[in-house]
C-alpha cells in the first residue's frame, strides 16, 4: 500500500557542489603557492651553500701558502696580499666555475661572478693582509641585478 506522500531522495543541489569545489580549488591553489615558495627557498638556500664552500676553498688555498701557489686563474693571486688593498684583478670583476676556476672573461661554464679586493692597508699594516670575497649569481648578471651572493671577509696573515 502506497502513502500520499512521494518518496524523495537526498542529493547536493548544483549550489552546493559549486561551492565545494570552489573550496576545493582555492585550497589547491594555496598549497602550490606554498611548494613553489619552499621550492624557491631551498633552491636558493642551495646556491648559498655551494658558493660559501666554493668561497671558503678559495681563501683556505691562500692562507695555506699566502706568498706562492696558484696563480691568478687558480684562485686568489698571492702577489696582490701584499700590495695596498685594491681590487685583485685588472677589471673589477672575475669569473669562477663550480669547481674553483677562475677566469677574467665570462666563460660558457662560469658558476659565480667574484668580487674581490686584498692587500694590507693602514689598520692591518704590512703582516697581515685583508681579504674580501664576493660570489655572486648568475655570473652574467652585475652586482645590482644578481640573484644571490655570498660575501665574507677574512684576514691572511704574511710572513
Amino acid at each position: 500500500m502506497t502513502t500520499g506522500r512521494p518518496h524523495r531522495r537526498r542529493a547536493f543541489s548544483l549550489v552546493e557542489v559549486v561551492l565545494a569545489l570552489g573550496i576545493c580549488v582555492f585550497v589547491l591553489i594555496a598549497l602550490i603557492g606554498l611548494f613553489s615558495s619552499g621550492w624557491r627557498t631551498s633552491r636558493e638556500s642551495e646556491e648559498q651553500i655551494r658558493a660559501a664552500n666554493l668561497a671558503s676553498r678559495l681563501i683556505a688555498v691562500r692562507m695555506a701558502a699566502p706568498t706562492t701557489g696558484p696563480s691568478a686563474t687558480d684562485g686568489i693571486p698571492f702577489d696582490k696580499l701584499s700590495q695596498p688593498y685594491g681590487s685583485v684583478f685588472s677589471g673589477t670583476d672575475a669569473y669562477v666555475t663550480s669547481d674553483g676556476a677562475v677566469s677574467p672573461n665570462l666563460t660558457a661554464d662560469a658558476a659565480y661572478r667574484m668580487t674581490c679586493f686584498a692587500g694590507t692597508n693602514a689598520e692591518t699594516g704590512p703582516k697581515l693582509s685583508q681579504v674580501y670575497l664576493r660570489l655572486s649569481w648568475p655570473p652574467q648578471a652585475t652586482a645590482a641585478l644578481a640573484n644571490g651572493w655570498y660575501e665574507t671577509l677574512t684576514y691572511v696573515p704574511l710572513p
